[in-house]
């Protein structure tokens, strides 16, 4: 592996962005040929250079940091106007270096759905492989593994976890609650009961994409960081044909000293720069909406009228429990004593042991709410909708995932107050059930804020702005709430809402109220680069992942999801990755 080529900056394959997608993509070129020159560029850092990166528990002190792109939306009218943050990595590894460290692939239906949207090739059954191929799976011996769904030798380790007493209870409710115990149901493709996500933590270390790169006798493999991709060059290949062009190299500059560098590319463009910075790079190469594009003064080559849209994302609320007894928690080593911080991040590096070995999530759910809601909206609505179902989630889908967590987590933007604390302060021992929404009806747009490669993009999730997600996001809290208190395990440790000074919603009003004002993003960006058949006006790339218009380039990240899995965004991301490389190899031997 070469970490700079001065002789010559052209290469074969030119993949842009070192995030999850992107990763895998140049270590699986450049293992397929020798003779294969591959170029991966990332506007941050190596992973390596970065003191956090592979600790599992410190993910928080990236963001807003050199190493995170310090995104936020603009004001939010679902939830007071408010402005979420949406962190993104800046460094090899991307988003796997600083996300929950989750494997929660979705369900089986999620993906045959896309497949049945006009994408053959992306149904359960032909992603299970690209899934596989990833991993390297350690079983444990108190998880049920099914090890038929698993990797067992791919550069990314991944084991499951093994909770705090609070998760063990909380677990138990679950299955007094009438879940199903299902120990591996996150990587098998089920929709419904309670089980174990797997991690991307092997003893102790946080385990990213960068993990692919990491291989000094891959000479035909070169990385390049701190190098910030402005457009990708396209040339007219047909005069007498409008909007047919061919990628054919990459504007780039110094992240550092600003300096312009031109790479050439002599036989494809790999765009894998995320939900966000993809569909921006595409824009300011002249690929998007012709009217965006004349108002931000860019020449539109190619009028694409889908890039930037389509932006979706998995809404989640926070509502956190005081439990009677602290020691249950995490809290006690996360908040009490910031001496007690220093020595659990030496244990760390000593040992890659302790607090921070460990991301404290614990029991995983997921539930289908049609036969316990009762909301006037869902019921007015369900008369002009297909399967009953107002939300449009098919009935082998979930509409919700439920997770615990083991120490004190709130929504990112709520302000301080003395009645209203950000973090227990005083010894107390919380727990927070994060209640997702999967197949959410809202759909935001990624926009240009000029034609300066470098300015932030104008990023609208349109958050919360659909009732019918509302509705069920309120079901989803009450059917948690219900599991915690309810539940033979856990309703007697509860000691009440945290902070004390609010009260538990007691109506559906109330847990609509509650929903806005908790809520945030999952941080699930995709969707803005859609994958789609030709006949999608909003379609950007074909199954094949090529973007229309323009030979010799492709997106590959989640950007091309036309819908989201019914989970986290990082399995994914590791599957289109091998699946595009697995793609581009077949069509350049065919």
């Amino acid at each position: 592996m070469s970490q700079v080529n001065g002789s010559s900056n052209e290469y074969d394959y030119i993949v842009i962005g070192g995030g999850t997608s992107g990763a895998v993509i140049a270590r699986r070129l450049a293992d397929a040929k020798a003779n294969f020159t591959v170029c991966l560029l990332e506007a941050g850092s190596s992973e390596k250079d970065v003191y956090d990166s592979q600790m599992p528990g410190r993910f928080f002190a990236l963001i807003k940091t050199e190493y995170d792109w310090g995104y936020d939306t603009i004001p939010q009218m679902g939830c007071y106007n408010q402005c979420l943050a949406t962190p993104r990595g800046r460094l090899l590894g991307g988003c796997s270096a600083m996300n929950g460290t989750l494997i929660c692939r979705g369900a089986k239906a999620d993906y045959d759905r896309i497949a049945d949207l006009g994408n053959p090739g992306w149904s359960w059954n032909d992603i299970l492989p690209f899934f596989k191929a990833s991993e390297t799976f350690h079983p444990a011996e108190w998880h049920q593994a099914d090890m038929t769904v698993h990797g067992t030798d791919g550069p990314l380790h991944t084991e499951p976890y093994f909770g705090a007493p609070i998760s063990e209870k909380i677990l138990q409710s679950f299955i007094d609650s009438g879940y199903n115990y299902k120990p591996d149901m996150f990587a098998q493709g089920e929709f419904e009961g309670v089980g174990h996500a797997t991690r991307t933590i092997y003893k102790g270390k946080r385990c990213t994409s960068a993990d692919f790169l990491h291989v000094p006798e891959k000479q035909n493999l070169t990385i390049r960081t701190r190098v910030f991709v402005d457009r990708i060059i396209l040339e007219n290949v047909n005069r007498e044909q409008e909007q047919s062009y061919k990628a054919v190299g990459v504007e780039a500059h110094d992240d550092i000293t600003s300096e312009p560098i031109i790479f050439k590319a002599r036989k494809e463009i790999i765009l894998s720069a995320g939900a966000y910075n993809s569909p921006m790079i595409l824009m300011h190469s002249g690929i998007g909406s012709k009217k965006h594009l004349a108002e931000v003064n860019i020449n539109c080559k190619i009028d694409l009228p889908g890039v930037g849209n389509n932006l979706l994302d998995h809404p989640i609320v926070y509502t956190s429990y005081e439990v009677r007894d602290p020691y249950l928690t995490l809290d006690q080593y996360a908040f009490s004593n910031p001496q007690d911080l220093g020595l659990s991040i030496k244990e760390w590096h000593e040992k890659k042991t302790g607090f921070f070995a460990r991301f404290p999530f614990g029991p995983f759910a997921l539930k289908r709410i049609d036969k316990t809601i009762q909301d006037p909206i869902w019921e007015a609505a369900k008369s002009s909708c297909q399967n009953n179902d107002p939300s449009g989630q098919l009935s082998n889908q979930p509409h919700i995932e439920f997770w615990t967590t083991e120490q004190y987590f709130g929504a990112p933007h709520l302000q301080h107050t003395e009645e209203n604390p950000i973090y227990p302060m005083n010894g107390e021992g919380i727990c927070t059930m994060i209640t997702l929404l999967c197949g959410a009806l809202q759909r935001g747009t990624v926009r240009l804020a000029s034609n300066f490669p470098t300015d932030k993009p104008i990023i609208d999730h349109a958050h919360l702005s659909n009732e019918i997600d509302v509705a069920v996001l309120a079901e989803g809290c009450r059917l948690g709430h219900e599991v915690l208190t309810k539940g033979s395990a856990t309703k007697d440790i509860i000691r009440g809402a945290w902070p004390r000074t609010i009260c538990y919603p007691k109506d559906t009003n109330s847990w609509k109220e509650h929903v806005r004002t908790n809520s945030g993003t999952c941080f699930h960006p995709g969707g803005t680069c859609k994958m789609a058949p030709n006949d999608d006006p909003l379609g950007v790339v074909d199954h094949r992942l090529r973007v229309r218009n323009v030979t010799n380039l492709r997106v590959a990240d989640v950007s091309i999801l036309p819908l989201l899995n019914s989970g986290h965004t990082q399995a994914p991301a590791y599957a289109i990755g091998e699946k595009a490389a697995h793609m581009i190899l077949q069509d350049t031997n065919s």
